[in-house]
């Protein structure tokens, strides 16, 4: 039983969503290394297959739920207008957090350019005033005097990289279709093999793309009779690495709490100081497939 609202921050699993995405990666550029101790019937061909895609989706589903506990953990930390929520109660506020309300927070994000506006509102903590932005992902470093001024141009300068990266995952978010298809039944299919554009007079194909590597899934269609069916186009590269980029937003929200909150009375503690690049960040969510989503529709007709 936890009866110190402090052990959330000194247990949780802050690397969750790194481990798992560098075992699925490791995983997939080594498959011929692990399939004889995964692959134990005798389809194997098939099941070569399916093992490839079985980890392509599992990859991509790692994304989706680390964004998702980013904006969690985020929504649960965040000042409201200035004021500063109680660090050690965010296990209630996470447990009690309306979903609805966080999705349209999040599409907010995506779609509004002031919505992180009030990252960058002044706040009073700890007797030092700062950023809500340092505040949430660098809380144990306050400017006493004691640290160098380049350490805040540094910090300054990540956390406006970390704000560029927030919008950026939020865009990737606010598509609910694909990743409810994952969470509710594994509504998927890897239903195409190629896409292929031809003459329509000669029937002559001009231009052909290899789409194996997909999943597909039905969507919800507005008017009775119609099937809307979304295909997307695996990119694991993509997906590993703005899985990382994640994780490490995670990261400094935890972390930081927990050399705050178990600090040493003699202050000796070293630890490492994590800072948000704009230009990796950039480099992390550069596409890495020459075609990504394709929707098929038709409606029927009497």
């Amino acid at each position: 039983m936890i009866v110190d609202p402090k052990l959330f921050f000194k247990t949780y699993l802050k690397n969750y969503h790194r481990h798992k995405a560098i075992y699925l990666k490791e995983l997939l550029d080594n498959l011929s290394r692990y399939e004889d101790a995964i692959l134990t019937t005798d389809h194997l061909h098939e099941n070569r297959a399916e093992l490839q895609l079985t980890l392509r989706s599992d990859l991509r589903q790692t994304y989706f739920h680390a964004i998702e506990t980013f904006f969690e953990l985020f929504f649960a930390l965040k000042p409201i207008n200035g004021h500063l929520q109680d660090d050690q109660s965010v296990m209630v506020r996470l447990t009690n957090a309306k979903w609805q309300d966080n999705y349209k927070m999040i599409r907010d994000i995506a779609e509004n350019d002031a919505a992180l506006n009030f990252l960058d509102e002044q706040i009073t903590f700890q007797g030092h005033t700062i950023s809500a932005a340092h505040y949430l992902f660098y809380p144990c470093i306050s400017p006493t005097g004691k640290l160098p001024e380049d350490l805040f141009k540094h910090i300054q300068e990540s956390l406006d990289a970390a704000k560029y990266g927030i919008r950026m995952i939020a865009s990737d978010f606010i598509d609910r279709e694909e990743y409810n298809a994952y969470k509710h039944g594994l509504r998927l299919i890897p239903a195409s093999q190629k896409l292929m554009l031809a003459d329509p007079e000669t029937m002559e194909v001009r231009i052909e793309w290899d789409i194996s590597q997909s999943m597909s899934y039905y969507v919800k269609a507005k008017k009775p009779g119609s099937v809307r069916i979304e295909t997307k186009l695996f990119d694991s590269e993509r997906d590993f690495k703005m899985t990382l980029f994640c994780a490490n937003l995670i990261y400094n929200m935890v972390y930081y709490r927990q050399v705050m909150m178990y600090k040493p009375d003699d202050e000796t503690t070293h630890f490492a100081i994590h800072f948000f690049d704009k230009e990796g960040i950039e480099d992390c969510e550069k596409i890495n497939v020459s075609i990504q989503n394709l929707v098929f529709s038709f409606e029927q007709t009497d």
